[in-house]
Parts: C-alpha cells; sequence; structure tokens
C-alpha cells in the first residue's frame, strides 16, 4: 500500500517513478503472492473506488496532511473488499525505496503477528503513542499482519473525525496499537519493532546520527552496502524535492544490475535479525539515535527535558514549553 496524494502533482509523477522502479517486478507479477495499490484522496468523489487497471484505491477524504490517517483508515477497509485472502500490508509512500525481495523473504519468516515491524522508531516528548516518549514507528516502511490491521479498524474509529492538527497516521495508528496492548495488561514494548533500514541522498551534508546502519546523509549506493536494507528513504528534506526521481532510479539501477545470491540474502536476513535485537531509536533531529537496550534504561524525565531544550527551529514544539520548564 503506497501512499500518494492529488492535490500536488509532485506526488502522482513521483508515483510514475516508482511504477518504473522497485514496483516494477511486481507489477509484471514476478512475486506470485504479492499484489499492490496505491492510495490516494479525494473529498469531492462521492463514494470510494477502486481502478483495477491502475490499481489505484480513490478514497473520499480530505487530501490532506491532517487528514492522512482518515485516508488510511479507509484505505484498510477497501483492500479487504479487494483482497480478501493476505497476510501483511507493507505502508509505505513514494519517497521510499522497498526491497521488495528482501522484504518478501524477512516476511515469510515472521513467527509473530502481533508485532508490528518499522523502519524507523521513534521516541518524541511532543508525540504521545498514548504517552510522551512511547515508541512509534514511521509510515515510511510499516510491515503490518492482517491480525494487527483489524484492531486498528477496530480500535481506531474515534480518530477518524477528532482530528489533531499535525498527528499523521503512522503515530495515530501506534496510538491504538499500543493502547490496545497496554488496556490488554501487555507490555505494549513486546509488539514494535525496528527493521533495517537506510537513506539515500536525503540531505547533501554528511551528518552523523548515530544510527546504527546508515548515516542521514547517506551518498553510497554500493550494492554491498544497500542490499541489507529493507527500505531506503530518499525524501528530500527541506530542499527541492525533484531530485528524489534520479535517487529512486539510482538505487534501483544498483538493485536491476546485482541479484542475491542464496548466500548474500541469507546473510542480509541475518543482519536484519540481529539489527532487530537492539534497534536504533529516534529522539529528535538535533539529538539523533539511541540503541533500544539504552532507550529502555534511561530515565524518561531526564530524556523528556532534555528533547524539549533541543528542539529544531522547524519543529512544531520549538521553545513551545520552554517556559515551562
Amino acid at each position: 500500500m503506497i501512499m500518494s496524494c492529488n492535490k500536488d502533482n509532485f506526488f502522482i509523477q513521483e508515483e510514475e517513478i516508482v511504477r518504473q522502479t522497485w514496483l516494477k517486478d511486481v507489477i509484471d507479477n514476478k512475486y506470485e503472492n504479492i499484489d499492490y495499490v496505491i492510495y490516494r484522496g479525494d473529498e469531492s468523489l462521492e463514494k470510494h473506488s477502486y481502478n483495477k487497471e491502475n490499481h489505484i484505491l480513490n478514497i473520499r477524504v480530505e487530501d490532506d496532511y491532517d487528514h492522512t490517517f482518515k485516508k488510511t483508515y479507509y484505505a484498510f477497509k477497501l483492500v479487504d473488499k479487494i483482497f480478501k485472502d493476505y497476510d501483511y500490508i507493507i505502508k509505505t509512500n513514494t519517497s521510499t525505496y522497498i526491497n521488495i525481495e528482501l522484504a518478501n523473504q524477512f516476511i515469510q519468516n515472521i513467527e509473530n503477528d502481533s508485532v508490528l515491524y518499522g523502519s524507523e522508531i521513534y521516541s518524541l516528548s511532543n508525540l504521545a503513542c498514548p504517552y510522551p516518549l512511547d515508541l512509534y514507528a514511521r509510515g515510511n516502511c510499516m510491515i503490518i499482519s492482517k491480525y494487527l490491521k483489524d484492531i486498528i479498524l477496530k480500535n481506531g474509529i474515534m480518530f477518524l473525525y477528532n482530528i489533531i492538527p499535525n498527528i499523521p497516521d503512522d503515530s495515530i495508528m501506534c496510538n491504538v496499537l499500543n493502547s490496545y496492548w497496554i488496556k490488554n495488561n501487555e507490555n505494549y514494548l513486546d509488539h514494535i519493532c525496528g527493521i533495517s533500514h537506510g537513506w539515500y541522498n536525503c540531505i547533501n551534508k554528511d551528518l552523523e546520527f548515530n544510527h546504527k546502519l546508515c548515516k542521514f546523509g547517506n551518498q553510497n549506493k554500493d550494492w554491498n552496502f544497500v542490499n541489507k536494507f529493507i527500505s531506503i528513504q530518499v525524501k528530500k528534506y527541506h530542499q527541492d524535492r525533484l531530485p528524489e526521481f534520479d535517487a529512486l532510479k539510482e538505487l534501483d539501477e544498483v538493485f536491476k544490475k546485482n541479484k542475491y545470491t542464496k548466500k548474500q540474502l541469507e546473510e542480509s536476513i541475518n543482519k536484519n535479525n540481529e539489527y532487530m535485537k537492539d534497534y536504533s531509536i529516534f529522539i529528535g533531529s538535533l539529538l539523533g539515535y539511541i540503541n533500544y537496550e539504552d532507550w529502555k534504561n534511561i530515565n524518561k524525565m531526564e530524556l523528556y527535558i532534555k528533547q524539549i531544550y533541543n528542539k529544531a527551529s522547524d519543529d512544531v514544539a520549538y521553545k513551545k514549553y520552554d517556559k515551562w520548564l
């Protein structure tokens, strides 16, 4: 499931690049067990619709940032009607390159469908899931079982029309799931996990943010480096986003020229499984990442205050709470 947007022609163009690159093997039916949809919002519609030929879900909903959960929620419901027999959803967007072969291999070996797998796991003071600093997975790449999707549909109704500004669908979905486990007297941390993820050409500076696998400003597209990532972010932050098209094509050229040997695929799966034991957690654009085990043991009040005082100037919470501390 690839989230797109009707409001800006940029996303329609990027859809086409996605179709030409990492999605092409799925479109060409080289994976018999995988199908796809691209979903957009359009509040002018009389009802939701599905263009079977182009695999487009048109959702009757406002197509803006504040209504992304509403769009994803109804897309889930429509997917249930169209694809009755499926096990997992990879929920992503147009600015992420999905390593289909590695993702497929990983999903075939999942043993616990009550775990949400995410490319980036966040812990932020200004997002409550359901409490500040609780972990949530970003929507770049979320691997969601049908079981978890059913929990979201059943328990997420309250968020459909109670719109909270600047809260996207990924954090709301994790809020619903985390709350569900807490309500059922389970540790929500047993039901969320980070998977191998990288960046390519997202920013022009080679910044070190302490992520275990990849630098945020990574420019390395060597096959032996990128083949261990299930997903790779190409989004250009705070810049002209058109270069994302070339980034997707450049990565795809590498993946098309190189094919996994059986040994390489096993090695990439093993590296991902090892990473999942102590994955990186994002704690702020000025603070970067810390390891999961360190995050579990850190004093959360100290982390909360540290984040408040280290907000980037473009953060919605920048200096918002300073006067109270």
